[in-house]
């Protein structure tokens, strides 16, 4: 399984996580099974708008099983749940090793759509 955390830069375990999926500047892909863990730039990021769904296209482009994150747009969720993405939501991890930990442990929920995107 291939796990996205939005991640503030390219870094590794201790980076600290990107608080909006959409704009985040890179994407942390740690594979569950060998937790080993790739960086890949958030290109869609500079968007005047539709980062959200373009951010949702990299990681479906990339294989992504499970997407976290503090927020999800709307029109985000929707791209990532049509491709088959689960997507969990965050409370107050700040680390990608908090994430990750959690994610382990079973600590994270499944993320709801909101009128005005998921926090």
């Amino acid at each position: 399984m291939k796990l996205v955390i939005p991640a503030v830069a390219e870094g590794n375990m201790e980076t600290e996580v990107h608080d909006n999926f959409g704009r985040a500047t890179f994407f942390a892909f740690i594979d569950t099974e060998t937790e080993e863990i790739d960086f890949v730039e958030n290109t869609a990021a500079k968007k005047s708008s539709g980062a959200g769904v373009g951010a949702a296209q990299l990681c479906a482009d990339n294989e992504a099983d499970i997407v976290t994150a503090y927020h999800f747009g709307p029109k985000a969720f929707k791209a990532l749940t049509a491709a088959g993405i689960e997507v969990l939501d965050l409370n107050e991890q700040k680390l990608i090793k908090e994430v990750y930990s959690d994610y382990k442990a079973g600590k994270l929920a499944e993320a709801e759509a909101g009128p005005g995107g998921h926090h």
